[in-house]
């Protein structure tokens, strides 16, 4: 993945006449890193591409993606997060369905807001969920849902010995 998403990248930043400090200034993702992930050196997590993406105004699965015929992974093996993305045409290409894989007590991280209009529904799968939003934090057990706007959000497993699965449907149709 280091080849696609170190050229998508650097392809995105200039294609919005961003330097790499102007990118890091609205990312809050050092240049030292964003040229690292440029050059191919490493892999960002998943919540560095999620900020990342957001300063570039495009989905976490635009950034990482490079063939829409199938799921786009993408994987912290460090920290024990996976995600998966869904290509589809629902909403007009606005909805964006994601599952993740929390390991142990794995944490996606503390994701910054997302674009106003932005709507999320989160569907845990198997295990227990602990979803934090703006710090306020709410356990979220196997078949349960919430559904929120924009927050600060933050995915923890809740149970050190298994693994949690939930679904995250992104629905920006109404943004603007």
């Amino acid at each position: 993945m280091s080849d696609d998403l170190a050229s998508k990248l650097r392809y995105l930043r200039k294609n919005q006449e961003l330097s790499l400090r102007a990118l890091s200034e609205k990312s809050g993702v050092s240049q030292g890193m964003l040229s690292e992930i440029e050059r191919g050196s490493k892999n960002p997590t998943v919540k560095l591409a999620y900020q990342i993406a957001q300063a570039l105004g495009i989905s976490i699965s635009d950034l990482v993606e490079h063939d829409r015929s199938g799921p786009t992974l993408f994987q912290d093996l460090p920290s024990g997060v996976h995600r998966e993305s869904y290509p589809n045409s629902l909403l007009h290409g606005g909805l964006e369905i994601v599952i993740y894989t929390l390991k142990g007590a794995a944490s996606a991280g503390e994701m910054q807001p997302n674009r106003a209009g932005t709507l999320e529904t989160v569907v845990v799968l198997d295990g227990e969920l602990e979803l934090r939003l703006d710090s306020k934090s709410q356990l979220i057990k196997r078949g349960e849902s919430v559904g929120h706007g924009v927050h600060h959000t933050e995915y923890v497993n809740a149970n050190q010995d298994q693994e949690c699965r939930f679904l995250v449907l992104v629905d920006t149709a109404r943004c603007p």
